[in-house]
């Protein structure tokens, strides 16, 4: 350790002076004793630029081919318009990786936003109200458990969100009284699912849900 012996302190670091007095100091400096910081690479560039280089390969191979055979329709936008929606889900999971509960809360409102539109511009055959969404929406009540069971979490950091995804549960009962469905099981599953998932909530975890609602109330 550097030492000054006009003021008779200890340095640390590798100064050759004392800021004190300015006189010379004796003794070996010391070794840095903090960390390197870690460098900034991010470890997921090299897989994200293979799967965008992927992505704009199959586009282009697809429009070469659309371009040279155009009997059946421009279906190259089609193609398009997937590999996007690919890209947008695994984009919402990866940006909120850290927080899982946010992630399938976006996931919750993303997917069904898709689904409906990729239903509505293919003629609307009724896939997705009658299939997808009754049993998408049970997935992410199960995940949402799984997550919040895995990853030990607090109650005050998942119960707003299995709510959410409890709660999404009853959307398909719309069509069904609508009378839009010509598949109605799923729609009646997933409302049972959700019926006795709440009711489980409410019985062993009612009072910390109404103190976390009430506590998102006044944010």
């Amino acid at each position: 350790m550097l030492y000054c012996e006009k003021c008779g302190v200890y340095l640390s670091g590798s100064m050759n002076r004392c800021p004190l007095c300015q006189e010379k100091v004796a003794g070996q400096p010391e070794e840095d004793a903090y960390l390197p910081l870690p460098g900034t690479a991010r470890p997921y560039g090299l897989t994200v630029r293979l799967a965008a280089l992927l992505t704009v390969a199959a586009l282009t191979v697809c429009a070469a081919v659309n371009y040279c055979f155009p009997e059946g329709g421009w279906w190259f936008l089609f193609v398009a318009a997937g590999l996007a929606s690919v890209w947008l889900l695994t984009g919402i999971a990866f940006w909120k990786r850290r927080n899982p509960m946010k992630a399938i809360a976006w996931l919750l409102a993303a997917v069904p936003a898709l689904v409906l539109a990729w239903d509505w511009r293919t003629g609307f055959i009724g896939w997705s109200i009658n299939f997808v969404l009754p049993c998408f929406i049970p997935c992410m009540q199960l995940a949402a458990a799984g997550a919040a069971r895995v990853l030990r979490l607090r109650p005050a950091d998942y119960l707003f969100c299995l709510g959410i995804c409890i709660l999404a549960g009853f959307l398909p009962l719309i069509p069904l009284f609508c009378g839009a469905l010509w598949m109605i099981y799923p729609s009646v599953v997933c409302a049972g699912i959700s019926a006795i998932s709440l009711s489980a909530l409410l019985l062993f975890r009612g009072s910390a849900l109404k103190a976390e609602i009430i506590r998102r109330g006044h944010l």
